[in-house]
C-alpha cells in the first residue's frame, strides 16, 4: 500500500509540473519533463509487477 501512496503522490507532482509547463511554456522545461515522464512510468511499472 505504500508503494501506491508513493506513486500516486509523484503522479499529483506531475500533474502540477504540467500546469506549471504551460504557464512557463519552454521547450528545454518539456524537454526534460518527459524525459522524467518516461522514467517515471518505466520505474513505477516496475515496482507495480513486482
Amino acid at each position: 500500500m505504500k508503494k501506491n501512496k508513493i506513486i500516486g503522490g509523484l503522479l499529483l507532482v506531475l500533474a502540477v509540473a504540467t500546469i506549471a509547463g504551460m504557464i512557463i511554456n519552454k521547450d528545454a522545461f518539456w524537454t526534460i519533463y518527459n524525459w522524467a515522464v518516461i522514467i517515471f512510468s518505466v520505474v513505477s511499472g516496475i515496482v507495480l509487477l513486482k
